[in-house]
């Protein structure tokens, strides 16, 4: 797996060392239906509003902190956590905890592409030797370790999270060096989803070398306008197919946005993690860590009206402007990268922004031109 031009992991064969035995088209996961299948009725899923009963460690998760309760359950058991941690300031990948101190760097978001290095062969490792495992990733992930296993283990749990997609290292790379920059200190550490202020209005904070400290609304920084926008996915990312259900994964988490509307009761300032549970394992583990979770059961219905990636998407077109981005972005600051691709639409040289004047000139100038050719067309019929 290497790095490609704009700043994703994919795959690259020696075509000089292979021996054509087509192993690797046989396993890879995108080619190969999920290991999941048939249609799931939303009356059968099995759905929680759930939160950590331990203030701290609440605090310190990105929702409810139900995969920490999860971790400490396994190493309990004498098994082990596969999960993501912060490998320097700009790469993210999988690493095995066999304590809490190591699971503790897993917890909190990372929205960038992770690197798996040897995950899968470890994981199978670990299993071989009849150790209980925790895996958590993305659909995709659980997917293709599934893949790669070939069958099930009654010793594995997988927890997948509800992704918004993959956005491009290269933007992140971006990101951090014009902070680094313009701070003049290195950045040293990133909380996606730091809780100080509240769950329900997290912030962006950067942690940098000289000691200094700066955050920001999640929504208001910019790296995150350019994520939520889609205009730097991974290309399979706009075509999906792990957002439906069933689900790949034992368990199913994410934020449980719409908490607030129906259980206004519940302690909404710190985090309500949203659970789907998919299996008979999964389950396991829910009655497993009972005694350190509040599990509340719910209408998935709840879960998923407040969570777009869980709903069935249709394949779709890369952002418009996806490869001007990528090819322009040693030539701009990402302010100006913003203006010009995100909200807008490029008529030759000119950007026209769908907030500006002209771009609502142009609207109105459409509209009534629609009237005018409708009124002529009933004219003409009448």
């Amino acid at each position: 797996m290497e790095w490609s031009a704009e700043g994703f992991l994919l795959p690259v064969v020696d075509v000089e060392a292979c021996v054509g035995c087509g192993l690797c088209v046989a396993r890879c996961p995108a080619l190969q239906p999920s290991s999941a299948g048939g249609e799931v009725a939303f009356e059968s899923v099995v759905a929680y509003g759930a939160w950590n009963r331990d203030p701290e460690i609440l605090r310190n998760s990105s929702s409810g902190g139900l995969f920490y309760a999860l971790a400490e359950w396994v190493i309990r058991e004498g098994g082990c956590v596969f999960g993501v941690v912060w490998q320097d300031r700009m790469t993210a990948g999988f690493v095995k905890a066999e304590t809490l101190e190591e699971v503790r760097p897993m917890c909190g978001s990372k929205y960038i592409m992770a690197a798996p290095h040897l995950v899968y062969r470890d994981v199978r490792a670990e299993l071989r030797r009849g150790r209980r495992v925790l895996f958590a990733g993305t659909s995709c992930q659980v997917h293709a370790l599934r893949r790669y296993l070939q069958r099930d283990d009654e010793k594995l749990l997988t927890v997948d999270i509800i992704c918004h997609g993959v956005p491009s290292r290269r933007l992140w790379e971006k990101y951090v060096l014009e902070m680094e920059s313009r701070k003049g200190a290195p950045v040293r550490h990133v909380e996606f989803r730091n809780k100080d202020e509240s769950w329900e209005r997290f912030r962006l904070k950067v942690f940098f070398g000289d000691g200094t400290q700066e955050s920001c609304v999640h929504w208001d920084s910019l790296f995150i306008k350019f994520f939520k926008s889609d205009v730097a996915l991974n290309r399979c990312c706009y075509a999906c197919r792990y957002t439906r259900l069933p689900r790949q994964g034992d368990l199913t988490v994410g934020d449980f946005w719409e908490a607030g509307q129906s259980h206004p009761d519940w302690p909404l300032r710190d985090g309500i993690t949203a659970l789907l549970v998919n299996s008979a394992a999964g389950q396991a583990a829910v009655r497993a860590v009972s005694g350190q979770m509040e599990f509340r059961r719910v209408d998935f219905r709840e879960i998923y009206d407040g969570q777009d990636m869980l709903h069935d998407k249709e394949p779709r077109q890369p952002y418009p402007y996806r490869a001007r981005l990528f090819s322009e972005m040693d030539r701009w600051q990402l302010e100006q990268l913003y203006r010009r691709f995100v909200g807008t639409t490029l008529v030759g040289p000119f950007v026209l922004r769908h907030d500006g004047l002209i771009w609502r000139v142009l609207c109105r100038f459409r509209w009534l031109l629609g009237l005018i050719l409708g009124c002529a067309g009933r004219r003409k019929n009448g």
